[in-house]
């Protein structure tokens, strides 16, 4: 599961590759979206705003929306869920995949689990919103067991607010009222705003932490979650 970055390339080759199959576009959507669980680098802001693109400039009924909002929300929320629970029960041995090493590094692991240790679900509540931030915070929930019932309700509630602004957003550059690199300065603002609500929450900790920069679990917890048999 990968956040994929909104670039030109990327956003063409997709918005080509639904325009091919619009017939079928929420379906279409909803199977790239459950790809990512299984691995395949495909981020939900390349596909919900490539099937917003196709909406926008096809002109197509009101029909097709509702479809493809569905398939937009249902699709992440299952894509994260199904990632949150492979963690949740096959975590150690997922750390010793060379492929999840290389893409989740140890010292922003250690990071995002300080983060639950101290404010729990939020911090996957934050993370939604967060460039970059989705996957390491879905992985540590799985991997320190958060509650799955919490963890679900929060991601249901949060991509119904990050999957019609993407859909919709693409549907504006579709019909030219707006850009790609509009919703990218949207997502850094939002990011932006996430992360001064955080800071607002631990300003007290602020002169604690300066000199050890930011804070992050012990390394134990993560040597203890390597130590069974690697699987290849």
């Amino acid at each position: 599961m990968v956040s994929g970055a909104l670039t030109w390339d990327t956003a063409a080759a997709m918005e080509a590759f639904l325009t091919e199959y619009v017939a079928f576009l929420p379906l279409v959507a909803w199977l790239l979206l459950m790809a990512s669980a299984i691995g395949i680098p495909i981020g939900e802001d390349v596909v919900n705003i490539s099937a917003g693109v196709v909406i926008g400039q096809s002109l197509l009924p009101g029909s097709v929306w509702g479809p493809t909002l569905f398939a937009a929300w249902f699709g992440v929320t299952s894509a994260d869920i199904i990632w949150f629970m492979l963690c949740h029960k096959y975590g150690n041995k997922l750390l010793h995949k060379r492929r999840v090493r290389r893409a989740l590094h140890p010292k922003r692991l250690l990071q995002v689990k300080h983060q639950i240790d101290q404010h729990g679900v939020w911090t996957v509540v934050v993370a939604r919103f967060v460039p970059g931030g989705r996957t390491p915070v879905i992985t540590v929930a799985g991997l320190m067991h958060l509650n799955p019932l919490k963890f679900c309700v929060a991601t249901w509630l949060c991509v119904l607010i990050t999957a019609p602004m993407q859909v919709g957003f693409g549907v504006l550059i579709g019909r030219g009222i707006a850009t790609h690199d509009g919703f990218a300065t949207i997502e850094w603002s939002i990011a932006g705003g996430a992360l001064g609500v955080v800071g607002v929450l631990t300003i007290l900790l602020a002169r604690r932490l300066k000199r050890d920069g930011v804070p992050r679990a012990r390394m134990r917890w993560l040597r203890s979650l390597r130590r069974e048999t690697p699987v290849t």
